[in-house]
């Protein structure tokens, strides 16, 4: 019985060693057949989104008491996906407010409903919304802070829009309903 545990043990440390210092081999070709499968879900996942109207391709806006702290998604179509971005606030707790942009992460969208999620958040104490002239260089800008809660957006089409119901685990939306309206077509 003694002579199996330690077979056993012998086994498992060269086990451990091998994969240790051979971990480029045996974990690159499985990280790269697991990348593949997430490709062709999400690809999947937005090939069902591309029967959509085009006509939702464009910018909204949802409008607050002060202009700086509008929200905006942009809507477009990249390589023949539809693609979403998210320009928002975030309130600091007594620091001010802090501006994100972000895309939008599992975004699905239909005939009458609109889905999706914000991740991880880098906050800045500006807009990330801004036009730059042809021959300007952004300015490089230093995030002050992160916030990881995901937020969750869902809610329906509207003649002008949609409407969305926020929720986040930390309560850090900005409002738990807003409405979008569009403002400029792409």
């Amino acid at each position: 019985m003694k002579r199996i545990f330690k077979i056993i043990g012998i086994l498992l440390i060269v086990v451990f060693a091998l994969v240790y210092f051979f971990s480029n081999y045996i974990a690159g070709p499985l990280a790269a057949w697991n990348s593949q499968q997430v490709w062709k879900e999400y690809e999947k996942e937005h090939l069902e989104t591309q029967s959509v109207d085009n006509e939702i391709i464009g910018v909204y806006e949802y409008q607050t008491e002060n202009k700086e702290e509008n929200h905006s998604i942009f809507i477009d179509i990249v390589d023949n996906k539809l693609v979403g971005f998210y320009f928002g606030t975030e309130d600091g707790s007594g620091h001010g407010i802090f501006y994100y942009g972000n895309p939008l992460l599992n975004f699905k969208l239909t005939e009458s409903e609109i889905a999706f999620e914000i991740g991880q958040r880098e906050l800045f104490e500006t807009t990330r919304n801004k036009v730059y002239e042809a021959d300007e260089k952004p300015k490089k800008e230093i995030a002050v802070g992160i916030s990881k809660s995901p937020l969750k957006y869902s809610g329906e089409l509207t003649e002008f829009g949609f409407e969305l119901n926020c929720e986040s685990e930390f309560k850090d939306c900005w409002e738990n309903k807003m409405e979008f309206k569009k403002v400029y077509d792409l």
